[in-house]
């Protein structure tokens, strides 16, 4: 029988006893560390459900049950994280800025649950986007460990969920040293372009591969950071070298980008609603629904090596595929430059390429078809 937060409950124990009904309850106790620890203790025991229910009545001054909870009340993932991050920011030993943006990271690969409520997330809802990141490092997966663990830990203590479900969770992840990712085969590239247009979302998947965007960079690119009479469009993040550089756009998925333009969005890439994903909500959605329809198997930062490879083969310049790639490369004044530009984007920036020598560069890749 569920009861409100805070009032105990009646639980019948296994096997023949005398007394099968009893009453529990729980309360708080520190941990070592100071975190709250919820516990249980059995208060009295009943041959029937109903005196154990009158006992415990009383235990509560005689207060009488209201309706438990409403299902809309509970906290959704997204919100108790949010009340599990105040609460380790109120203690003394709290986490610090760089474990928050750790964290932070961390939170986005639970993305397909963030709007789900709490009490009805299951352990293989939680197991499967965990498992999704396998292939990331030691330090990746364990913060999306410390996370859930935190936050359900804390859910139980305030009585917001009754059990601890991360306790048997799998955490798999990408020993270092181990090659995390490989590339698209290209008889898998042709067969993207043979599925253009008939499977959804196949164009981004050609885009990726054919401009070299790392994951989170393309999506963070915004329809204005797109010059197409002038094939490029600017963008990148992670490195100096990386921020803002100049991605020429390869003459075959010229058509693609006009289509995405079309739409008339903030961003080039958008979900059907027009907004912007992040990068475990697009990997989880609407990456892994191509994958399964195409029957391949990679994951998006492999558009990246793809990229890398055929362009490798097509002999492109090497530092027109460094600045491509956003890639540091030492030039005459011993520092590293992102681009090679004209008009006022040229301005402070050393140059090295012209804009129409990285086009040409870029359409040395061949499109791969059967």
């Amino acid at each position: 029988m569920k009861m409100p937060n805070g009032y105990g409950g009646i639980v019948k124990l296994p096997g023949k006893r005398r007394k099968p009904w009893a009453v529990r309850v729980s309360y708080v106790e520190s941990g070592a560390d100071g975190t709250p620890k919820r516990k249980r203790k059995y208060i009295a025991y009943f041959a029937k459900q109903e005196s154990a229910l009158a006992y415990l009545a009383e235990y509560n001054n005689g207060a009488v049950v209201p309706e438990h909870q409403k299902y809309a009340q509970t906290p959704t993932f997204a919100e108790l994280y949010e009340q599990w991050k105040k609460y380790k920011n109120s203690l003394k030993n709290k986490p610090g800025d760089a474990a928050w943006k750790n964290y932070g990271i961390a939170f986005n690969f639970y993305a397909p649950l963030h709007q789900k409520k709490v009490v009805s997330i299951k352990a293989r809802d939680l197991q499967e986007c965990i498992t999704a990141q396998s292939g990331k490092s030691r330090s990746t997966v364990g913060n999306m460990r410390a996370i859930i663990r935190g936050m359900w830990g804390y859910a139980v203590a305030n009585e917001i969920a009754e059990n601890d479900i991360t306790q048997h969770l799998v955490f798999e992840f990408t020993q270092s040293g181990v090659p995390m990712h490989t590339r698209f085969t290209d008889a898998e590239v042709a067969q993207l372009w043979d599925a253009l247009w008939t499977i959804n979302n196949v164009d981004i998947i050609l885009i990726y591969i054919y401009t070299g965007l790392r994951p989170t960079e393309l999506l963070e690119i915004k329809s204005s950071d797109v010059h197409l009479p002038e094939r490029y469009m600017t963008g990148g993040i992670k490195t100096e070298a990386g921020r803002n550089r100049i991605v020429p756009i390869h003459e075959a998925i010229v058509p693609l980008i006009e289509y995405r333009l079309a739409q008339n969005r903030p961003y080039l890439i958008t979900n059907k609603y027009g907004n912007r994903y992040t990068r475990a909500v697009y990997t989880a959605s609407n990456w892994t629904t191509v994958m399964q329809r195409m029957k391949m198997s990679p994951a998006p930062h492999d558009c990246r090596y793809t990229f890398a490879a055929l362009a490798d083969k097509a002999g492109m310049n090497e530092t027109c595929r460094k600045i491509i790639m956003g890639h540091s490369l030492g030039n005459a004044k011993g520092s590293a430059f992102k681009t090679g530009q004209t008009d006022d984007i040229t301005q402070g920036v050393y140059t090295e390429k012209t804009i129409p020598e990285l086009v040409a560069e870029m359409n040395k890749i061949p499109v791969i078809t059967t």
